[in-house]
């Protein structure tokens, strides 16, 4: 399998001590792949902002000449645990080019699979509002990018811990974007949005899909749902092009989460993407801890063909014991398909 490894470099310089959201959780990923693909995978990195007529078809002017004059007053946090440097507009447009650039490959066939490893992320950002340490919805704009080429549908399925509740705010009323998030159920967790009943709007009722889990949800669990709604779901909707929103935090080892995936949870999730036979790509979101690179790395090698030793945990079968998360995700599965029998064959 031919991949790309698109990233921007210069994101280093978005940065602001004490803050999760640093440098090094990325850094660290890409120069991991460098070391242990080098020869295997192709890497680009991209230095140039991003067209704001293709930043514009999700974001408002006025939101973007906002994020621009904080950006040039300095350090400081916007709120929602979201900061801002004198370089943190650029970065943002940078990553927003780098996941353009990651699709296009993609869409030309240079490449079989692109990963766009870039931040600051963005799945937590609406058209004129930031959150989650997100500036620009990079997944949205690339997306938007997509169907300008004219690729018309499109699936997002979004795995990190946290809900994509920008995407699914910017996508609400589409019918060509359908929105798939799995995370922790969000009644008692950030963004505390992403709740089942939050479907989509007129046009979109039905192709915004939020899966919330509970603590302690792992690989098992995260295959029922795949098998039961994720995958008939994407066949029965058809997509010309899938954007994986990647994040690292369901990962058992990322504090604060309480999500127990492990790396071949990780794994199976990608092997999934491949496995429906469309243009795919993911883009980086969360995760913030030293396991980032090992999940990326099985990831990338499992795509590559070559086998991937992996962990040896169990937390999953010790936190589901007496069948406790089995069972809530059991009945989230039902409530899915009582909602969506509706809009796609899931019975």
């Amino acid at each position: 399998m031919n991949i790309l490894v698109a990233h921007n470099p210069t994101h280093v310089y978005h940065n602001l001590k004490g803050s999760p959201e640093s440098p090094e959780r990325i850094e660290s990923v890409y120069k991991y792949l460098k070391m242990k693909l080098q020869g295997k995978i192709e890497f680009l990195e991209v230095r140039e902002p991003a067209d704001l007529e293709e930043v514009l078809a999700v974001h408002t002017p006025q939101y973007l000449e906002f994020l621009e004059r904080m950006s040039m007053r300095g350090n400081s946090y916007l709120g929602d645990s979201t900061y801002l440097n004198n370089y943190s507009y650029m970065a943002a447009l940078i990553a927003a080019e780098t996941s353009i650039e990651a699709s296009d490959a993609v869409i030309r066939a240079d490449h079989d699979f692109s990963y766009a490893l870039i931040r600051p992320p963005g799945h937590h950002a609406s058209a004129d509002m930031y959150g989650g340490y997100c500036l620009l919805n990079n997944a949205a704009i690339t997306a938007k990018h997509v169907m300008e080429r004219g690729l018309k549908k499109i699936a997002i399925i979004d795995w990190d811990a946290h809900a994509a509740n920008g995407t699914m705010k910017i996508f609400y009323p589409s019918k060509e974007v359908l929105l798939i998030s799995i995370h922790r159920d969000p009644s008692d967790f950030y963004p505390h949005e992403g709740f089942i009943h939050q479907i989509g709007r007129g046009e979109g009722t039905g192709y915004t899909v939020n899966i919330p889990v509970p603590k302690g949800t792992g690989d098992a669990e995260y295959r029922m749902i795949f098998d039961e709604i994720i995958d008939p779901i994407i066949k029965d909707f058809n997509p010309d092009f899938i954007i994986g929103e990647n994040g690292f935090d369901p990962h058992y080892s990322e504090r604060g989460v309480g999500l127990s995936l492990t790396i071949g949870g990780f794994v199976d999730i990608v092997k999934r993407l491949k496995s429906y036979g469309k243009m795919f790509m993911l883009v980086q979101e969360g995760g913030y801890n030293p396991k980032n690179k090992d999940i990326a790395y099985a990831m990338l090698s499992t795509l590559l063909g070559e086998k991937v030793e992996m962990e040896n945990y169990n937390m999953s079968e010790r936190l589901t014991s007496g069948n406790r998360v089995r069972k809530d995700v059991e009945e989230t599965i039902n409530k899915l398909k009582f909602i969506f029998g509706d809009y796609f064959n899931v019975g």
